[in-house]
């Protein structure tokens, strides 16, 4: 083909997030789908040797909303990285991260979290490249709602909160089936931990009737702070998308 043309077909969501996006190329025929990241920054970021990051605005879950904010850092640094400075402003654009001092004309620290538990950060200045660790991932299920693409399904979470690495202790994983309202149904199951050999991210194996223990989802992964894949009972992939709460009331979803 002489000439090369590209479509860009994008769908805006509640929350400002960016759930997916196409890009086809007609000269070589290849598309691309791109998904918006949305990375939880709670917990320690650790590079070692006394280098570490940890995130004190916006909170834990206006964090799970977005892609695109405005963000505050600690920074920890035994090598003098932002001047090992408290209340760094920076901002997170799509997993692209970059702090920079009041006044500065350059950022400080710079970097893309390339998973849910990893930041790597480029070399700037005298600085050498480094990655951060997080021990766990701040998974929040219980913030917001999980609504199917097509509406028709929604879960609500009562946890848990957090998942260490490699790890499936005590993550209990409870709450609501909403998606008819007048005959809510209860379940639960167990989420393991990001798995740091695998990289394979926190996941459900099943998700159980409280009362009766009839499976009613599996293979729920949490993908990311914004999204869930999961199958249901009958085999079919599902991708949830994480939106606000419309009653805005924390708590037991089933009373």
């Amino acid at each position: 083909m002489a000439q090369t043309s590209a479509r860009r077909v994008a769908r805006q969501v509640s929350g400002g997030v960016l759930t997916a996006a196409l890009l086809a190329a007609c000269g070589g025929g290849e598309i691309f789908a791109l998904l918006q990241i949305v990375t939880p920054l709670a917990g320690q970021w650790d590079a070692g040797g006394g280098e570490t990051i940890s995130f004190t605005a916006p909170t834990e879950d206006e964090q799970v909303f977005l892609s695109q904010l405005n963000v505050t850092a600690n920074v920890g640094s035994v090598s003098g990285v932002c001047g090992a400075s408290l209340d760094v402003p920076g901002t997170l654009d799509n997993g692209k991260l970059s702090l920079r001092l009041p006044g500065a004309t350059a950022a400080c620290l710079e970097g893309s979290f390339v998973d849910l538990r990893r930041f790597d950060a480029v070399a700037i200045g005298a600085q050498p490249a480094r990655s951060y660790f997080n021990s766990r991932v701040d998974v929040r299920l219980q913030t917001g709602v999980w609504v199917s693409d097509n509406g028709q399904m929604t879960l609500k979470f009562e946890g848990p909160f957090s998942v260490d690495n490699n790890s499936s202790d005590l993550n209990n994983a409870t709450g609501c089936d909403l998606s008819n309202t007048a005959s809510k149904v209860r379940f639960t199951g167990t989420m393991t931990g990001f798995n740091t050999t695998t990289l394979a991210r926190p996941t459900i194996a099943e998700l159980r009737n409280a009362v009766d223990t009839a499976l009613m989802f599996r293979e729920v992964e949490f993908v990311g702070g914004a999204t869930l894949k999961l199958l249901n009972a009958t085999g079919q992939s599902l991708t949830l998308t994480r939106k606000p709460d419309p009653l805005g009331i924390p708590g037991t979803p089933c009373s």
